[in-house]
């Protein structure tokens, strides 16, 4: 016996079958590792329970329910698929829970209308803010506001004053809305021409093309001795007595300042207001009457003031006021 052993020993020992060996072993563990960790455990499995929990999700309303062996689809009209029992509305709240108002969220949308979905019995709504109404886009914003320039108006009558008329009698001819250096009583007959008003509107200035005599309240610039230019306020009237080339007898004009009315009028209407006539522009070129006399227009079209210095100013303004 102790011979077989020791034959056994020497033929599991041998090279060819101690893999085979190992192999063996480790099987030999490995079953009675199963065996042992196996039969310790005798508490059985608990199995699982047929009730679940309430759920409550983040709306705030608690859902049961219980499990059944076969998934039934809950809908808004299940009858069809019921098997038994009454049908119920999914979205009504179940007896014995609370329910909490949903919160309204404001959130943008891009098609501006609210909308609500309905989750495990949860409502969120979207709201946006109402769009401003068309008085309020109307208001011209702050700093907006287009500035408004006094642009002025003049009205006059001037024609040919026959000897032997009266003022009630004469009949002159009405212009309105003069350009500026506008020769009356026209282009071809060039006798004055409108040169603008003084500040605030208070006269009218025309400058004198020839020789002339004047007879009225009108102001001679730059001097009644030395005149090439007249200014007359409104409601005055001025007879200028001209020497025609082709004869020996004078002529008389009159010329009467109707009204002088201020207005305010946008930047892009000045321009048209203030126009200047081209034809009066050559003339007064021709003449040598480019400037006038004591006077400069200002940085507000048509408008004539005193030029610097202050004691040239002075002098003219007073000799022109004494003169009146």
């Amino acid at each position: 016996m102790t011979g077989f052993l020791k034959t056994l020993k020497a033929d599991l020992l041998d090279r060819r079958l101690l893999p085979f060996v190992v192999i063996a072993s480790l099987a030999l563990v490995a079953a009675i590792g199963y065996v042992v960790t196996g039969s310790g455990s005798s508490t059985p499995p608990a199995p699982a329970s047929a009730s679940v929990s309430p759920v409550v999700p983040s709306g705030g309303i608690a859902v049961t329910g219980a499990v059944a062996e076969k998934a039934v689809a809950e809908t808004t009209d299940g009858t069809a698929e019921q098997r038994s029992g009454k049908a119920r509305d999914p979205f009504a709240a179940i007896a014995g829970t609370k329910t909490e108002p949903a919160k309204t969220t404001p959130t943008a949308t891009s098609s501006g209308s609210g909308s609500s979905s309905g989750s495990a019995g949860s409502t969120t709504k979207t709201t946006e803010t109402p769009a401003p109404s068309k008085t309020e886009e109307s208001k011209p914003k702050p700093g907006t506001t287009k500035k408004k320039t006094t642009v002025y108006h003049v009205a006059l009558e001037f024609g040919l004053f026959p000897p032997g008329s009266t003022h009630e009698t004469v009949a002159l001819t009405p212009y309105e809305n003069l350009k500026l250096q506008t020769p009356l009583p026209s282009a071809k007959q060039p006798l004055i021409v409108f040169r603008g008003v003084t500040g605030g509107g208070k006269s009218a200035t025309f400058s004198i093309i020839g020789e002339a005599i004047l007879h009225g309240p009108g102001s001679c610039l730059p001097s009644a001795t030395q005149c090439q230019a007249v200014d007359l306020k409104p409601g005055e009237s001025e007879q200028l007595e001209f020497l025609p080339s082709t004869g020996t007898e004078t002529v008389v004009y009159e010329l009467r300042v109707v009204s002088i009315a201020a207005a305010k009028a946008s930047a892009a209407s000045v321009g048209a207001a203030w126009s200047t006539s081209k034809a009066g522009r050559e003339i007064l070129r021709r003449a040598g009457l480019t400037q006038v006399p004591v006077l400069r227009y200002s940085g507000q079209p048509g408008v004539l003031v005193f030029p610097l210095p202050r004691a040239f100013s002075a002098r003219a303004h007073v000799a022109l006021e004494h003169h009146r």
